[in-house]
């Protein structure tokens, strides 16, 4: 594929939070435009870390982010066409710190991102990490960091690169795992238009605060998927992609053995892009109405396409849930 074909990005925080970054680009943008580009490192990684937004002393880390994209404008001349956008993100805790691993990925392909993924968690960030500590024994204070890192990303932004238009297989592993729902959120967006509601539990509902403890926040969920639409659209601005729109189809966190996913269903009427989204934590000790992540896709779309109404589906995928909008910035 040619650099114009794709979007593609490495990037990495040390254990102080330096950011280093590789970014492929057209050679045919101007100065203003690839000063652009190279802030998008610190424009996606600004929010992977949520220990601002949550409690103090809970690193929320976001695993990875996936968007659809569908045509917006079919008059648009030279349309680019591209499959997939998605991000990832591979954190290693040492005794230095954590260091993370951030890969930005956009193709004309609908991508195998568990691959992609194994490739970054299992092979180019331990290969970081181990290649620093020994060229530190080693070299001592005769070691160049800088240079070393920007070695490391060349070398495994081309074995992504080398990866990238694989065909994409079922991983029934992750569609089987079992989730418990503890809101829903509402959105609706178009020009000059942005809504997001939320629906969970009742405010004074003991289970509300149980569950609180394995999810950064409600106003963080409620904002992440807003956040990460606007991120990604301008980001395909800058790449001078055409007459496609985004839209948030996953977003996964965890903090220690807590994994929370966000799953999304959309639809387009009249210039209008009206989403329903869940929020999930996985199955554990505490929850009950566990369900894999294809009995939500399923009823998503039911709820979209007009087949239920909201209150009905709130029944269906927990019971617990009040039929009671809350505005985003619920806490």
């Amino acid at each position: 594929m040619k650099a114009e074909d794709i979007i593609l990005g490495l990037f990495y925080a040390d254990e102080d939070n330096l950011v280093f970054d590789l970014i492929k680009f057209s050679e045919k943008f101007n100065d203003m435009k690839i000063n652009d580009i190279k802030m998008l490192s610190y424009r996606f990684l600004g929010p992977v870390f949520l220990t601002a937004a949550a409690d103090i002393g809970h690193n929320w880390v976001i695993e990875s982010i996936e968007a659809s994209l569908s045509l917006h404008d079919a008059n648009v001349e030279d349309l680019d066409v591209l499959q997939s956008f998605f991000t990832l993100n591979s954190s290693i805790e040492t005794e230095d710190g954590t260091t993370n691993l951030f890969a930005l990925i956009s193709t004309p392909y609908t991508e195998d991102t568990k691959l992609i993924s194994d490739e970054i968690s299992k092979y180019i960030h331990p290969s970081i990490i181990q290649g620093k500590i020994v060229n530190e024994n080693l070299l001592g204070d005769r070691f160049d960091f800088t240079r070393f890192i920007d070695s490391e990303l060349e070398r495994g932004i081309n074995l992504i690169e080398y990866s990238l238009g694989a065909s994409r297989k079922a991983h029934w592993e992750e569609e089987q795992r079992y989730y418990y729902c503890v809101g829903l959120i509402e959105r609706k967006t178009g020009e000059n238009l942005r809504i997001s509601n939320l629906y969970t539990f009742n405010k004074d509902d003991p289970l509300r605060k149980s569950f609180l403890d394995y999810i950064p926040s409600y106003y963080v969920m409620a904002i992440l998927p807003d956040y990460y639409e606007h991120l990604i659209s301008e980001t395909l601005e800058i790449y001078n992609k055409k007459g496609i729109h985004p839209n948030i189809k996953r977003i996964k966190l965890n903090f220690g053995d807590k994994n929370v996913v966000y799953l999304e269903e959309y639809i387009i009427e009249n210039e209008v892009t009206k989403s329903y989204g869940v929020i999930l934590i996985q199955q554990n000790e505490e929850t009950n109405e566990n369900k894999n992540l294809s009995f939500y896709k399923k009823n998503l779309r039911l709820l979209l396409d007009g087949n239920r109404n909201l209150k009905d589906v709130l029944k269906l995928i927990n019971p617990h849930l009040k039929f009671e909008r809350w505005g985003c910035n619920f806490k």
